[in-house]
């Protein structure tokens, strides 16, 4: 059998014998497993051999290069779920039931209907999910590897994007290789699915984008735009047609888009539904369509050769600026606020409730929830995101920057260093993963409680894989035999979401804090080190930003610190004395940033660019705030307005004969205010050396006009 193959080598262009004729000579069948080293190690089901016997030569000669790979790549070779499907064929063989010439050709669907075909006719009962599953795995990274490896064309024509299968992806210096695929093939609209290969694919090739933007950002967009078109247009080619329409499309693109129900492009998407959408969102949407039609636009010669005829040949840059144009303009706000920022109160249930995801499953421990209820949990079995988040919090690093960090993070500091820190302090240089801006430094200064939380990790993979000197401090648990591959982004936030769930933390404020966003302990991190006076560069430097303005968004505005802040400023004069600051000199130039007016008696709050038409009736204004500094103006103020209501009283009471009735308009304007007057000196009597602010509003009068009796039945009065 070996030699036919090797005969078939000049005749048959099929590329799989290529790869089957690299194989090592124990690997090419038709029984694998003799001969091999460690077979028993790099093999499941208890080292059971792999019988290709019976199969045709090209199927057989495919799943001796998948099992290989799978060996190579430090998972098990899946045996169990290679030979149920080597059973299957031989089966089908016998039966005459037709089945595709290759694995390359059969697709998942296929081998399911098969094997429920398989155990329907052998065992008389249907398949179990637990074979299901086993025979899905050799339909997963293994197949995708080999139509990649077979495939002689460019890589992104290929329905499935793995840097981890297809080593002809080109990826950065800092980007690991064991990370995200992607699956174009999935865009359903056949025109529009190999113009998203060819643009994304030269994208990458050119640097102008990285994998990561590659295989998650650019094709949900373009996903969601497939979805759109099969579903709201009667013909897809319609959106390449008349440029007239193009602005009234993308608007309409932009509603739908707008709708969450719409977004969900996987499974985890459907919690986000009836959740309001950001415009960004909607924008990024907007624009990696309008990228695609620029594209094709700029460059007809190599559209005409790459995609040949068809609807593409319509597309101008018309079409692209009217996509566009559509992107709405947002508001420039700070994307990071007070909110963001995680208080000592939540800190504290963290810590205290930390140990539960590093704890063993058969084991409990008391943890006390955001609520105040206290529960007994069962442990998670996860030490190494326990000692991720911890990480996270000490030095304000991105997730992906702590999980795929290398295992020799951490280098001594030079003399000069160790010279200009504290005596006694343990100094050392973390070295982490920074693979989102390539011109920015990559290690920070740490203390020892870092470079002993990352030592706790190295013991832990030392004693998990004795043998190997992984690449990564945080690993794959599972399937990854060579400790080269790290550990899985979903695995994380699945497993902090887990314990945010069960633990219920709640900040100062009683807000629930959602640990799968772990971007906030950066933003906490760069915000205490703000709080204690950093420069800005320094700050940057920390931060691993390319330019300040950058680091200054991460900086939380807590209006707390910036008073204690200001008052603990030492500023000079020319002669070098020291210029003394009290609390009225903060709130003075607090107010020169609110405030339009200074007034007798206290401070007007009332903003800048707004003007005041109540004139003199500020006591009973609800921006008007005084202190203690005014209490001698605002008594004497009182006492004034008690004599200047007698005295008017008095006098008019002389000159008509009568008392000035109570529904007089200057009478109740001056009540009013000697109300509010006693009022406020009443409150600023109950809060001593507190600052009270619209504390006459309600002795204030009603607002409308004054009601007045007016008597209609009398003559006017003549002048005698």
């Amino acid at each position: 059998m070996r030699g036919e193959r090797r005969l078939r080598l000049v005749e048959d262009a099929d590329p799989v014998w290529r790869l089957w004729e690299q194989l090592p000579p124990e690997w090419r069948g038709p029984v694998i497993g003799d001969g091999i080293d460690n077979w028993l190690d790099i093999s499941e089901n208890e080292g059971q051999r792999l019988n290709l016997t019976g199969l045709p030569d090209v199927i057989a000669a495919e799943m001796a290069w998948m099992a290989h790979w799978q060996a190579q790549d430090g998972t098990r070779a899946t045996v169990l779920g290679l030979s149920q499907l080597a059973n299957i064929l031989r089966r089908a063989l016998r039966e005459g039931r037709p089945f595709p010439p290759s694995i390359r050709a059969m697709d998942w669907a296929t081998a399911e209907a098969l094997q429920g075909w398989y155990y329907a006719t052998r065992w008389r009962r249907l398949s179990t999910q637990y074979m299901r599953r086993r025979l899905r795995v050799a339909f997963g990274f293994a197949r995708t590897a080999l139509i990649a490896r077979c495939h002689d064309g460019h890589w992104w024509e290929l329905d499935e994007w793995h840097p981890r299968c297809d080593p002809r992806i080109p990826l950065s210096a800092r980007e690991p290789v064991a990370g995200y695929g992607c699956s174009p093939g999935q865009i359903s609209v056949p025109w529009l699915r190999a113009a998203t290969k060819w643009w994304l694919g030269t994208m990458l090739e050119s640097g102008a984008l990285r994998w990561s933007t590659v295989s998650q950002e650019k094709p949900r967009s373009v996903f969601r735009f497939d979805k759109w078109l099969t579903t709201c247009l009667d013909d897809p080619r319609d959106v390449l047609g008349d440029p007239a329409a193009a602005r009234q499309q993308a608007a309409a693109f932009a509603r739908w888009a707008a709708d969450s129900r719409n977004r969900a492009t996987r499974d985890s998407d459907q919690r986000h539904i009836g959740k309001p959408v950001h415009p960004r969102q909607v924008n990024d949407d907007l624009r990696a369509v309008a990228e695609l039609f620029a594209f094709v636009a700029d460059n007809p010669i190599e559209a005409r050769t790459v995609l040949g005829t068809g609807p593409w040949q319509q597309v101008s840059d018309a079409h692209a600026a009217s996509w566009f144009h559509q992107v709405t303009r947002i508001a420039h706000t700070k994307e990071f606020n007070a909110g963001h920022y995680v208080d000592d109160h939540a800190l504290a249930q963290i810590t205290a409730a930390l140990p539960l995801i590093g704890l063993p499953r058969d084991q409990q421990m008391l943890i006390t929830r955001g609520d105040g209820q206290t529960v007994e949990a069962t442990g998670f079995d996860d030490p190494q995101a326990m000692r991720m988040i911890l990480l996270q919090i000490l030095t304000g690093r991105r997730a992906s920057e702590i999980r795929t960090c290398d295992a020799d993070c951490i280098e001594p500091v030079t003399e000069a260093t160790i010279s200009a820190t504290a005596a006694g302090e343990q100094i050392a240089r973390f070295r982490y993963a920074q693979s989102k801006i390539d011109i920015a430094p990559d290690s920070i200064l740490v203390d020892h409680e870092v470079t002993a939380i990352i030592e706790e990790q190295r013991q832990w993979v030392r004693e998990r894989l004795p043998d190997r000197t992984p690449q990564h401090l945080f690993i794959q648990r599972t399937g990854n035999r060579l400790g080269d591959k790290p550990y899985a982004y979903g695995s994380y936030t699945a497993m902090l979401r887990r314990f945010s769930d069960l633990v219920q933390i709640t900040d100062s404020k009683g807000r629930r804090v959602n640990l799968s966003h772990t971007h906030r302990f950066r933003h906490t991190k760069l915000t205490r080190l703000a709080e204690l006076g950093l420069p800005v560069h320094v700050l940057q430097r920390y931060a691993g930003h390319a330019t300040p303005t950058m680091t200054m968004h991460y900086v939380a505005q807590r209006e707390e610190h910036a008073e204690l802040a200001f008052l603990a400023t030492v500023k000079l004069r020319a002669d070098g004395t020291r210029v003394q600051f009290s609390r009225e000199d903060h709130d003075s130039l607090h107010l020169f940033d609110r405030a339009d007016r200074f007034l007798p008696h206290g401070w007007c709050l009332l903003p800048p660019l707004q003007t005041c038409s109540k004139g003199n009736a500020c006591l009973t204004c609800s921006v008007f705030v005084t202190d203690d500094t005014h209490r001698s103006t605002l008594e004497r103020q009182l006492a004034d307005t008690e004599q200047l209501i007698a005295r008017t009283t008095a006098a008019f009471e002389q000159r008509h004969g009568q008392p000035m009735p109570d529904d007089n308009v200057w009478l109740a304007q001056r009540r009013a205010e000697h109300a509010a007057l006693t009022q406020l000196l009443s409150t600023m009597h109950a809060s001593p050396g507190r600052a009270v602010q619209g504390a006459g509003c309600d002795a204030s009068p009603p607002a409308g006009p004054v009601p007045l009796t007016l008597d209609t039945s009398r003559a006017r009065r003549t002048r005698p």
